[in-house]
């Protein structure tokens, strides 16, 4: 502030001897001028130094914001693309409507996918009636843009009101191709533009504050902020200034009046990578100079109060020393009561006026209020008590040189210092004509949380405190240069591991987003405890995660990493007192030999993620250059399957289901087979996998309930049927209608319907599916724990839920006769089944030592190749007169 407040020694002098003072009218006069000229320049030189704040501010908030936009956007564009790729596999007569309802799609951001054809007629959507009625939508520009297009490109469209779901929505399309090349239609993923709101709501950058994404059409796609009514959605912003300062290519932040015609804004945009989107970040005037205005204030009460005292002294022909006193004692309060610390030190190092906030803010002895020691022995004072040990200042440079009337350029200027006790200070300096200086100092610390916070916003994930896709993308690149510079060094190897979590969609479906959220940052914990702090680990989006490790060419090392993160993720959670069980697939791939950059290593390590799932889950792979010919093949098994399920190409067979007491049949167990025209016998624990992870097991367990329930109805009474249930399938909350309507409609009783579940199913949302399970107990549908005794709480889901039957795994059955255990193991079981009056049946019986240990042991049923192998349905009625003689024998 340039403000010259007159010494103390000066002011007395005058009140002493005032008739000493001559012309005193000109001198007060141009005393005064000076004074204001000085106050104006002070303010101006404010206003500069506030400018560039905000316009760092504004710059690092529009980072952090495309930041959010790029990562939304690779998330729906990956949904497109495997939504895509879902039709490339499908057969050219495929049923969009069931490609769209089937797709595992996950994602939050989306709230409508949907397909249209080549006429620009949307064919299926998962919004609205279903099937969804055609919808002409030819005119939509998101279709208008494929038209005729010879490349694949990603649009992003104006935000429109959709006429299926009747909301806002943005539309985010990719092209699909008929086998040559033309065009067959259009995929759709719509967002609500309100996503970015929230998002933009959670960053304070004060009052009147706006945040927008806007294409380079000039559109407006998404506005926030605390001012939304500057900008409105779907607003045309071609010809403005902003689109001018855009289209020239500035990248720096101007004032913008075009818009508000109360006050400019001063806007920082940024062009978003990649994609025709711009993301702006703006404050109005008031904001931006909210300091300097402050300050402004301040200095013209003082300079009022000098004016005023320097007119008194001028005619003092009136101004009696009392008076003066007065206004000193005015000046005293006045500078008391400020909200910044003010300090004048004259060219001699003496402190005439110091406040009380000053005193505060450097929590300095309240004596030097009254008695200020000289500006150097305070700062000497300070470093003693380690006021500057943070500072990190060179040898041979003192406090006072950093900290003094001027820094180490010369120059008198502005500086944050940080204190010991974590307060952030802003300290500005201003030189006096008569050589001395006055420095203010303002508590900036809300203000420097606040962007530290943006900081990391901007490079961590907001959800689980990870690394975000791109922070993890640019360490990788980095990593991945210096191993460049020394390829021979083995220990500069990397390798990425690429995390898929197994049964999480499960979790998010039937407990919600909530839930979901808290699951995933325990897993980001977990992660955390089972790598080293200098390994990096980010989450890519939904469900996926990423850890770069260096290996220092240990691939064995790595194994060992690997299995501990699937045990550590695969352990049980308790989040809000309820229990769930995940697992984790990881795809490994190590650089150079599997990749040169980070797009190169991901790819690779997404492809051995790939491999891991087919293998079955929970489990680790290494990338290898098969994986590639591996993908392609599973792709085709997807393409395949669809057109079976499409084409009733599936059929059952059934393993007949032995009493072991009577040697009699008591009924079947259904089991899905699908004979390929190429590959031949195809058995299920190869497809059903693969119809979970794409969406295909609602229709396929539909089929084979419907099937089995209609065969098992030309059967003789008595027989029963057992089918086995998915947990994907308890997600869908029309599960038990659909039995029941297919009960009804192929005439079979329900006691002689028997479904067969997995603990792992009652691990995951347990109230809604026991409820499931009981809606089916009440209509006389009896109900199978598969696998008993495998899994970590099958006994207390005993005591929660009435089964009808539990089925002893076949890893105790075949260990019979070779040890006590596995007999205690099983007649421990037994004898836990009788007690509750459920019956119990073995599987995998295959010699007749086993079936005659089971019969000792008090079992009830049995099944296995001992009795008889799956057979298809036309091979029944020879299975049961075999077993209705033996049991006639057996009499």
């Amino acid at each position: 502030m340039k403000f010259s407040i007159p010494p103390r020694t000066a002011l007395f002098a005058f009140l002493r001897h005032p008739r000493s003072w001559l012309n005193s009218a000109t001198l007060g006069s141009a005393m005064v001028v000076l004074l204001w000229v000085s106050i104006l320049a002070k303010h101006a030189e404010n206003r500069t130094i506030d400018v560039d704040g905000t316009k760092r501010d504004l710059q690092n908030f529009a980072l952090l914001f495309e930041e959010n936009v790029l990562r939304s956007i690779g998330e729906m564009d990956k949904a497109l693309l495997y939504l895509r790729r879902s039709i490339s596999n499908a057969d050219q007569s495929a049923d969009f409507n069931k490609i769209v309802n089937t797709t595992d799609i996950l994602s939050e951001l989306i709230v409508q996918v949907a397909i249209i054809d080549a006429n620009g007629i949307m064919r299926a959507s998962n919004v609205g009636p279903q099937p969804a009625p055609p919808t002409d939508l030819s005119d939509r520009e998101h279709f208008r843009f494929h038209v005729g297009r010879e490349t694949d490109e990603l649009f992003i469209s104006k935000p429109l009101i959709g006429r299926a779901s009747g909301k806002w929505s943005v539309q985010l399309t990719r092209r699909f191709l008929t086998p040559n090349g033309a065009l067959r239609g259009v995929v759709v993923a719509s967002f609500n533009p309100d996503h970015f709101k929230k998002f933009y709501g959670r960053i304070d950058l004060g009052t009147g504050a706006t945040f927008s994404l806007i294409g380079t059409d000039g559109v407006v796609r998404a506005v926030g902020g605390n001012a939304d009514t500057r900008l409105m959605l779907g607003q045309n912003l071609t010809g403005s200034k902003l689109m001018e300062h855009v289209n020239k290519g500035a990248t720096e932040a101007f004032w913008d009046s075009a818009t508000d015609k109360d006050m400019p804004h001063f806007v920082a945009p940024r062009t978003v990578t990649g994609h025709p989107l711009i993301v702006t970040a703006s404050v109005p005037q008031s904001v931006v100079y909210r300091d300097s205005d402050r300050s402004l204030r301040l200095m013209i009460s003082v300079g009022i109060l000098l004016s005023l005292l320097i007119i008194c002294a001028a005619r003092r022909s009136w101004i009696s020393e009392t008076h003066v006193k007065q206004k000193t004692r005015q000046l005293h309060l006045t500078l008391e009561h400020m909200s910044q610390g003010i300090m004048m030190v004259t060219k001699d190092l003496e402190i005439p006026i110091i406040n009380r906030k000053c005193v505060e803010l450097l929590d300095l002895p309240l004596t030097y209020i009254h008695a200020p020691p000289r500006f150097d022995e305070m700062v000497a004072f300070q470093d003693q008590r380690g006021e500057f040990s943070s500072s990190n200042l060179p040898d041979g440079v003192s406090s006072l040189d950093i900290y003094g009337p001027k820094d180490a350029a010369g120059k008198f200027t502005f500086y944050e210092r940080v204190r010991p006790d974590g307060v952030v200070i802003e300290v500005r300096s201003t030189r006096l004509a008569d050589g001395g200086f006055v420095r203010t100092f303002s508590d900036i610390t809300q203000r420097r949380l606040a962007q530290s916070n943006a900081d990391r916003l901007a490079s961590e994930d907001v959800l689980t405190g990870l690394a975000n896709r791109r922070t993890l993308t640019e360490a990788l690149e980095r990593i991945l240069s210096e191993q460049a510079i020394a390829p021979s060094d083995p220990t500069r190897n990397v390798a990425v591991l690429y995390l898929d979590l197994d049964r999480f969609k499960l979790v998010n479906d039937t407990r919600g987003h909530a839930v979901g959220d808290r699951l995933l940052q325990a897993v980001g914990q977990r992660l955390k405890e089972s790598v080293r702090s200098c390994d990096l680990i980010g989450r890519l989006g939904g469900d996926e995660f990423a850890i770069i490790l260096a290996v220092g060419g240990q691939d064995c090392k790595l194994e060992t990493i690997a299995q501990r993160l699937v045990d550590a993720i695969s352990r049980s959670y308790d989040i809000d007192g309820q229990q769930l069980l995940i697992g984790v697939s990881i795809g490994i791939a190590i650089a150079p030999r599997d990749g040169q950059t980070a797009n190169e290593l991901l790819i690779s390590a997404d492809l051995a993620l790939y491999a891991a799932k087919a293998a079955g889950r929970c489990t680790y792979r290494f990338f290898a250059k098969e994986m590639n010919e591996d993908v392609k093949v599973r792709q085709q098994i997807e393409t395949d399957l669809r057109k079976a399920i499409a084409d009733d190409e599936l059929e059952l067979h059934y393993q007949p289901i032995i009493n072991l007491q009577k040697s009699s049949i008591v009924g079947f167990e259904a089991l899905a087979r699908w004979r390929h025209p190429v590959q031949g016998m195809i058995p299920p624990d190869k497809f059903i996998p693969i119809a979970e992870e794409c969406g295909l097991i609602d229709v396929l367990g539909q089929w084979v309930l419907n099937e089995a329930c209609r065969q098992a109805s030309k059967w003789p009474d008595g027989l029963t049927v057992a089918v086995n249930l998915s947990p994907m399938q308890f997600t869908n909350p029309g599960l038990a209608s659909a039995i029941e309507r297919a009960l009804t409609e192929t005439g079979l009783p329900p006691e002689r319907l028997e479904v067969e579940i997995t603990e792992g199913l009652l691990m995951q949302n347990t109230e809604a599916n026991l409820a499931t399970l009981q809606h089916l107990k009440e209509l006389g549908v009896r109900i199978a724990m598969d696998d008993f005794g495998t899994g970590y709480s099958s006994l207390a889901y005993l005591q929660r839920f009435p089964f009808d039957r539990i089925k002893i795994d076949r890893s105790f059955v075949s260990k019979l006769g070779t040890g006590a255990t596995s007999a205690a193991i099983v007649r421990a079981i037994v004898d836990i089944a009788n007690s509750r009056g459920i019956h119990t049946t073995a599987e995998g019986v295959e010699t007749e030592d086993q079936r005659a240990s089971l019969a000792s042991l008090g079992c009830d049923e049995a099944q296995g190749y001992l009795f008889s192998r799956p057979v298809p349905s036309t091979n029944i009625s020879q299975v049961i007169a075999k077993w209705s003689e033996q049991a006639r024998f057996a009499a």
